[in-house]
């Protein structure tokens, strides 16, 4: 089983740059709290930022661990190495799903206040 390096690598310096994203604007939410007088809501977009962390962590680890362990693997080791990386695939989807969420649920949030 091949996995194509530079896709995936590609696919983890995105993850990483939205996640720089999120931070810059949870910083900005945080500003614009202060202006409107309201709750700290700017945590939820930080706790996006520490799930994309881990989703990214988690993409490098299945992508470097898995990538060299497929193409080396017996015939009798390769399925416990496809069910492990489909486990590490699983939960980098949850971390990313999970950062969507937060994100979104801050955003939302944060519209509702802005346009009362």
């Amino acid at each position: 089983m091949k996995i194509n390096i530079p896709i995936e690598s590609i696919f983890g310096v995105g993850i990483l740059l939205f996640t720089f994203s999120m931070w810059i604007y949870a910083s900005i939410t945080k500003k614009l709290l202060k202006l409107i007088q309201k709750r700290n809501i700017w945590i939820l977009p930080v706790i996006s930022v520490i799930f994309l962390v881990l989703g990214a962590f988690i993409h490098f680890y299945r992508l470097f661990f898995y990538s060299d362990a497929l193409s080396h693997a017996d015939p009798m080791d390769l399925f416990p190495l496809i069910i492990g990386m489909l486990k590490a695939s699983t939960g980098e989807a949850s971390m990313i799903f999970g950062a969507a969420i937060f994100g979104l649920v801050g955003s939302v949030i944060y519209y509702r206040w802005i346009s009362r």
